[in-house]
Order: structure tokens, then C-alpha cells, then sequence
């Protein structure tokens, strides 16, 4: 019973943090409906492991893909950033290459969204990354430099 019951409560957190992400313009990002996540390195931690950055949850995503797939991504974001608390946003001809966006929080949670592009040749290498926790601006500031 106590197996069942941990499985539910599992299943429960799962779709809390994946609804989480849901009303952000970059969701299809994380849901492989841009670039296929058989295309994506995807990493995904909860819990303990993350205390040291007072993180509860991240999600992140890495690819490669060309110009226009990068500047679709790069829409994306940027409407995110529009409707944000704050964000420091970067752009190199025309392209956004990092943002960190401060999310409305959830309750006492703080969520942000980090995105960087870097050129690898005539593609791009897009990562972006979905955060949850106490961790506050200044802390991500010091964890997500930009490069």
C-alpha cells in the first residue's frame, strides 16, 4: 500500500512540475515540438541534489539546429521575457544569444527561465533551462554566466 502510494504522489509531482512550464511561449521548446527531442541532450533533477543552489526542479534542454530554428526558439523567449518580473536579455546581429528571466513565482517559488545560444559553425547550439526554487536573481546570476 505504502509502494502505491508513494507511486501516486510521485505521478502527482511529475505532472505539477510539467504543468509548471505549461503556460510559458517556450513550453513546445521543452516538449520537443520545435527540434525533436531525439535531436536534445535533456536534463531533468529534482529534489536534494540541488539544494546547494536552492533549486527544487530543473529541467534543460540542449541542441543544435540552424538560424531559423534558433531565431524561432529565440521568439520564444523573448515573449516570456516580455511578461516577466524582470529579465537581462543579450542580443549579436539580431539574435537573441542570453536571457535570464525572472517568472512570476508560484506561491514561494521562484521560477526563471535561462537561455543561451552559442555558434557551432553555421549552426547554432541553443540551451535553455527551466528553474524552480528559493534561489533569488543574484544567485542564478552568479551560477549562469554568460560566455
Amino acid at each position: 500500500m505504502k509502494k502505491i502510494l508513494l507511486c501516486i504522489m510521485t505521478l502527482l509531482l511529475l505532472a505539477g512540475t510539467a504543468s509548471a512550464q505549461k503556460g510559458l511561449h517556450s513550453y513546445p521548446v521543452f516538449r520537443g515540438k520545435v527540434v525533436p527531442t531525439r535531436h536534445m541532450v535533456v536534463t531533468e533533477v529534482r529534489g536534494g541534489n540541488m539544494a546547494t543552489y536552492k533549486l527544487d526542479y530543473y529541467r534543460g534542454v540542449t541542441f543544435q539546429t540552424d538560424v531559423a530554428t534558433a531565431g524561432l526558439v529565440a521568439g520564444m523567449v523573448q515573449a516570456d521575457a516580455a511578461e516577466a518580473l524582470s529579465a537581462e536579455t543579450e542580443t549579436a546581429d539580431d539574435l537573441l544569444t542570453y536571457a535570464l528571466v525572472e517568472l512570476a513565482p508560484m506561491g514561494k517559488i521562484h521560477r526563471y527561465l535561462c537561455y543561451q545560444v552559442k555558434p557551432a559553425g553555421p549552426a547554432k547550439v541553443v540551451t535553455l533551462l527551466y528553474l524552480e526554487g528559493s534561489a533569488t536573481l543574484k544567485d542564478l546570476q552568479s551560477m549562469f554566466e554568460k560566455q
